[in-house]
C-alpha cells in the first residue's frame, strides 16, 4: 500500500515538474517575442511653427506578431526620425520603420528594415478580454533597461476611458495593479500564454494602477490596416444626455420601461446627421438596450454604449432604435471619421501647417495651439475651440484661424492688437480655412490690409504696398525659411 502510495506521488510529482517545465519553455518563447525599441523623434513647434524643436528619444517596448511585424504603442515611436530595435539579450541595434499607426487608439505596427530580421522569433497570439479578478503578467523594458522585465498583477476594472496619447479619443480599458513604468509601454500583457492586451499608460491619480489596451481594440486596429492604409475609429457624431430623472423621460415622451439617452446635438455633416435629431431618444444599438445612465450590459459586464459604435469600420453600418415624439422607430446608419474632430486632439507625425505674413503668424486652432499658449490662454480662444461649435452648429465645419504672435518689424510695430486673436474676417471675406486666408491677403488690391478679430470688435490694419515690401525682409530676419507650410 506504502509503495503504491509512493508510486502515485511520483508520477504526480513527475507530471507537474512536466508542466512546469512545459510553462518555463512557453514562457521562454515569448520572451524572445519582446523587443526594446528606441525611438529618435523630433515635434514641430506650435508656438514657432516654421522650426521643429530640438531632436530627443525614448524607450519603448513591441512585441513579434505574425507576418514579421512588430506590434507596439503609437506613442512610442510617434514623430519619429529613426527607430531602432533591439532584440532578446541582444545589444546590437536594428533600424526599423513604421508600416501602419493609429494614433487615436494608439497602437502601431513596425517593421524591421532588414530583411528576415525577425524570422526564427514566435509570433505571439492573441487571448481574449480577461475576466475581473484574473491575474495577468505585464513584459517589456521598464525605465530604459537593458534586460526583460515582468510583473503581475490582477484585472480590476474594464470600461471605457480616455487614451492620453490624443488627449480626446476614448476606447475599452482594462486596468490592473501590475506595475506599468516609462519603458513598459507597447509591451504585451499576457495571461495563459496569449497576449492579452498592450500596456500603454498608468493613472496619474492612483497608486499602482496601470492600463492596458485589450485585444478588441487591437483587432479592430490590425482589420483596419489589413488594406495598407489607417483610417481611424469613426463616430456617430452626437452627444447625449443620460436620462436618469423621471421628469426628464416624461418629457421624452417615455413609456414605462423605456431607457435610453436623448440626443442633445448632432455636429453637422457627421454620421448621424439626417438620420437623429436634436430631442430623440436613442433606445438601443445594434439591438443592446441603452440603460439611462447610458450603458448596456456586454459580455457580463456594464460599459458605455460607445462600445458597440467602437466595433464598427469606417464606412459600415449600426443598426439604431429611437424614439422620435413618442413614436419608436428604426434607423441604420453608415459610421465615418469626422476630420472636424482632429482639432481636438494632440498633433503627431506632422508639422504645424502656418502662414506668415508682414511678420503676423496665421496658425489653423487646434488642442497644440491651446498647449503652447499656456497658462496666459485667453478664455475666447477656449470659447473657440470647444463650445462655439456646439452653440452654433455651423461653426464645427469651419477651421477657425489664430493670429498667434507677431514676428516685430517697423512695418507691424503700431498694431494694437497682434497675439492671440480668432480671425473673422480680412479686406471683407470671412474666413473659414487657412486658405481662404491666404486667398483673402494676397488677391487684396486696396491700398490696406483690414483684419477684424473675433470676440471684443478689434481690428488690425496694415498698408497693404509697405507690408508686400517687407515680407520677405521679415522671414529673413527670423531665420524662417518660408512663409507657409499648409
Amino acid at each position: 500500500m506504502k509503495r503504491g502510495f509512493r508510486i502515485i506521488l511520483w508520477a504526480a510529482a513527475a507530471l507537474m515538474l512536466a508542466a512546469c517545465q512545459e510553462s518555463q519553455i512557453e514562457k521562454t518563447l515569448f520572451e524572445r517575442s519582446v523587443v526594446r525599441i528606441v525611438n529618435h523623434s523630433q515635434r514641430g513647434d506650435w508656438h514657432a511653427p516654421w522650426a521643429p524643436r530640438a531632436p530627443t528619444y525614448s524607450g519603448g517596448s513591441g512585441f513579434v506578431i505574425e507576418g514579421g511585424r512588430v506590434m507596439t504603442n503609437a506613442h512610442v515611436v510617434s514623430d519619429a526620425r529613426m527607430i531602432l530595435l533591439y532584440l532578446d539579450n541582444d545589444p546590437t541595434p536594428h533600424e526599423a520603420r513604421v508600416k501602419a499607426i493609429g494614433h487615436d487608439c494608439d497602437l502601431a505596427l513596425i517593421e524591421p528594415v532588414e530583411p528576415g530580421l525577425l524570422d526564427g522569433f514566435p509570433a505571439m497570439a492573441f487571448g481574449g478580454l480577461p475576466e475581473l479578478g484574473s491575474t495577468v503578467e505585464t513584459y517589456g523594458y521598464p525605465a530604459g533597461g537593458q534586460r526583460i522585465s515582468s510583473t503581475r498583477g490582477v484585472v480590476s476594472r474594464i470600461e471605457k476611458a480616455v487614451y492620453a496619447h490624443t488627449g480626446a479619443d476614448s476606447h475599452l480599458t482594462v486596468q490592473t495593479d501590475a506595475a506599468i513604468n516609462p519603458g513598459n509601454s507597447g509591451g504585451p500583457v499576457i495571461q495563459d500564454g496569449r497576449v492579452a492586451g498592450v500596456a500603454f499608460q498608468a493613472s496619474t491619480e492612483l497608486e499602482n494602477v496601470g492600463y492596458f489596451i485589450p485585444t478588441e481594440v487591437i483587432d479592430h486596429f490590425l482589420d483596419d490596416v489589413a488594406d495598407g492604409t489607417y483610417h481611424g475609429y469613426p463616430d456617430l457624431g452626437v452627444q447625449v444626455a443620460n436620462l436618469e430623472n423621471p421628469a426628464a423621460r416624461r418629457d421624452s415622451k417615455m413609456r414605462p420601461g423605456q431607457s435610453g439617452v436623448r440626443v442633445e446635438f448632432v455636429y453637422p455633416r457627421s454620421s448621424a446627421d439626417g438620420f437623429l435629431g436634436e430631442g430623440d431618444v436613442l433606445l438601443a444599438v445594434d439591438g443592446y438596450p441603452i440603460a439611462n445612465d447610458g450603458t448596456i450590459a456586454l459580455d457580463d459586464l456594464r460599459v458605455s454604449y460607445e462600445q458597440l459604435l467602437d466595433r464598427r469600420q469606417a464606412g459600415e453600418s449600426v443598426p439604431l432604435e429611437i424614439l422620435r415624439g413618442g413614436e419608436h422607430h428604426q434607423v441604420s446608419v453608415t459610421m465615418q471619421v469626422y476630420p472636424p474632430f482632429d482639432a481636438y486632439r494632440r498633433q503627431y507625425d506632422q508639422l504645424p501647417r502656418y502662414y506668415i505674413y508682414a511678420g503676423l503668424v496665421f496658425v489653423p486652432l487646434n488642442t497644440e495651439v491651446v498647449v503652447a499658449l499656456g497658462e496666459g490662454l485667453p478664455e475666447h480662444i477656449l470659447y473657440e475651440l470647444y463650445f462655439r461649435p456646439i452653440e452654433e452648429p455651423l461653426a464645427a465645419r469651419r477651421e477657425s484661424i489664430v493670429l498667434l504672435r507677431r514676428l516685430d518689424h517697423a512695418v507691424n510695430g503700431y498694431m494694437s492688437w497682434y497675439r492671440d486673436l480668432v480671425v473673422d474676417r480680412v479686406n471683407g471675406r470671412s474666413i473659414e480655412s487657412l486658405d481662404e486666408l491666404i486667398a483673402a491677403i494676397e488677391s487684396n488690391a486696396a491700398s490696406h490690409h483690414v483684419f477684424e478679430f473675433a470676440y471684443y470688435g478689434r481690428l488690425g490694419v496694415l498698408d497693404r504696398q509697405a507690408a508686400d515690401d517687407a515680407n520677405e525682409e521679415i522671414l529673413e530676419i527670423y531665420g524662417v525659411p518660408e512663409d507657409r507650410s499648409l
